[in-house]
C-alpha cells in the first residue's frame, strides 16, 4: 500500500472525528484550547489503534517462507471484507430518517479517553486489514497521517460545534466510508 492509501484512510477517520466532536461540543461547550487537547488525545489513541491493528494483521497474514506474496490475493480480500464491515457499521446509524447519533460527554479527560476507545474499534479493524494487505508495513506511514489529520479535523469539529455550524452529517459519513472502501478496492485490484 502506498502513502496515499494511508492518507485517505486517515482523512476518512478524521471526517468521522469531525462529525463526532461537532455533536459532542454542541451538547457541552468546551474551550478551544481544551478542545485541541481533546482532539489530539483522541487522535493519539486512534493512531495507536491503527498501528497496533496493522502490527497484529501483519503478524497474522498468510504467506509462505519462500514466496511471501503467494497469498496476497487472500490477504487483500480479508482487508476488503473488514473495510466493508466497518463501512456498513459506520454508515448504519445515519440511514434512519431521524438518526439517533451517539453523543459523548466531554466533562472530563477520562470520559474523552473512553470515547476514544469506544470509537477506535473501527480504526482497529481497519488496522488489522492494513496489516493483511500491506506486505511491507512501516509504522511511520501509518501513524503520522492518522495523528495529524485526525487532530486537525477533530479540532475543526470542535470549532463547528462551538459556533453551531450546520454540517450535513449523513453526507460526510457516506463520503468517509466510501473513501475507506475505495482504498480497499484499490488494494484488491493492485495484485
Amino acid at each position: 500500500m502506498s502513502i496515499v492509501s494511508y492518507i485517505v484512510i486517515a482523512l476518512a477517520f478524521g471526517i468521522m472525528n469531525m462529525l463526532l466532536f461537532r455533536r459532542c461540543v454542541e451538547a457541552s461547550k468546551v474551550r478551544l484550547s481544551l478542545g485541541l487537547l481533546m482532539s489530539f488525545g483522541v487522535a493519539f489513541v486512534h493512531a495507536f489503534f491503527l498501528w497496533f491493528g496493522a502490527w497484529l494483521g501483519s503478524a497474522l497474514r498468510f504467506e509462505l517462507a519462500g514466496d511471501p506474496a503467494a497469498f496476497q490475493s487472500a490477504n487483500n480480500w480479508i482487508f476488503f471484507a473488514l473495510a466493508l464491515f466497518v463501512s456498513v457499521r459506520g454508515v448504519f446509524p445515519y440511514l434512519r430518517r431521524e438518526p439517533r447519533l451517539t453523543v459523548f460527554s466531554l466533562a472530563g479527560f477520562g470520559r474523552v479517553m473512553l470515547m476514544a476507545f469506544a470509537t477506535g474499534i473501527n480504526v482497529f479493524l481497519i488496522g488489522i486489514g492494513i496489516g493483511y494487505a500491506d506486505s511491507v508495513f512501516h509504522a511511520g506511514r501509518c501513524i503520522w497521517p492518522m495523528l495529524i489529520l485526525c487532530t486537525l479535523l477533530g479540532f475543526l469539529g470542535v470549532m463547528f460545534g462551538r459556533q453551531l455550524v450546520p454540517v450535513r452529517q449523513r453526507r460526510w459519513a457516506f463520503v468517509a466510508m466510501l473513501m475507506i472502501l475505495g482504498v480497499a478496492v484499490a488494494a484488491l485490484f493492485s495484485i
